[in-house]
C-alpha cells in the first residue's frame, strides 16, 4: 500500500513537472506576444468623430508630444477648441505656461485656446477640476489626448466623472520611453510599464 501511495506521488510530481516545463517553454517561445499583449493592455483609443474641444493632460514629456498632437487634431479639424490642463509643478510654474505658448506658436489661434491651470495631483483630481470649466465654457464633447501607456486609464476616470454629460473620446500621443511592443527592452520602458500598471488596477478601487 506504501508503495502504491508513493507511486502515485512521485507520478503527480511529474505531471508538475512536466506542466511547469511546458509553461516555461511557451513563455520562452512566445515572450514578445505575451508581453506585447500586456503592454497594449494599458492603451486605449477610439475611432475619432468630431469634438468640440480636445483636451491635454498635464504630465508632458520630451518636447510636449500630447500638445503637438492635439494641435494636429485642431488643424485636421476634429475639434474646435484646445483645452490644455496643466499642474502645478516646480518653482511654482504650471505646465500651461509652456504648453500654451506652444500651441499657440504651432499655429492655434488665442480664441481657439482654453488654458486651465489646477493644483490637482491625479488624474481623478484632474478631472474633477477641468470638466466643470469645460462645461461651462459650453463644450459638450472632446477628444482627450495623454501619453499612450496613460490612455485607457485617463479614459475610465473621465468617463466617470462626466458621466452622462460629456462624450468623451481618447486618442494616445506617442511616448518616446514607451512602447508597447519593446517596453521590456528598455528601463525607462519597464518603470512606466510597472508604474502605470500599478496605478491601473488601484484605480478600480478609487
Amino acid at each position: 500500500m506504501e508503495r502504491f501511495v508513493a507511486k502515485g506521488s512521485r507520478r503527480r510530481w511529474i505531471i508538475l513537472l512536466l506542466f511547469f516545463g511546458l509553461l516555461f517553454l511557451a513563455a520562452v517561445a512566445f515572450h514578445r506576444t505575451i508581453l506585447t499583449a500586456m503592454g497594449e493592455h494599458l492603451l486605449a483609443q477610439d475611432k475619432l468623430e468630431k469634438s468640440d474641444a480636445d483636451l491635454v493632460l498635464s504630465g508632458e514629456d520630451g518636447d510636449g508630444t500630447r500638445t503637438r498632437k492635439a494641435v494636429d487634431l485642431y488643424k485636421q479639424g476634429w475639434v474646435k477648441k484646445v483645452v490644455l490642463s496643466g499642474a502645478r509643478g516646480s518653482f511654482g510654474h504650471y505646465e500651461t505656461d509652456y504648453s500654451g505658448p506652444l500651441a499657440l506658436s504651432l499655429g492655434v489661434p488665442q480664441k481657439d485656446l482654453i488654458i486651465i491651470p489646477s493644483r490637482a495631483r491625479s488624474t481623478l483630481e484632474e478631472a474633477n477640476a477641468v470638466i466643470p470649466q469645460m462645461e461651462r465654457a459650453g463644450i459638450h464633447s472632446m477628444i482627450l489626448v495623454t501619453s499612450n501607456f496613460h490612455s485607457s486609464r485617463a479614459r475610465r476616470y473621465f468617463r466617470r466623472v462626466c458621466g452622462d454629460r460629456m462624450r468623451v473620446l481618447v486618442c494616445p500621443a506617442d511616448n518616446e520611453f514607451f512602447h508597447p511592443d519593446s517596453w521590456w527592452q528598455t528601463r525607462e520602458g519597464m518603470k512606466y510599464f510597472l508604474w502605470e500598471t500599478v496605478k491601473f488596477w488601484t484605480s478600480y478601487f478609487e
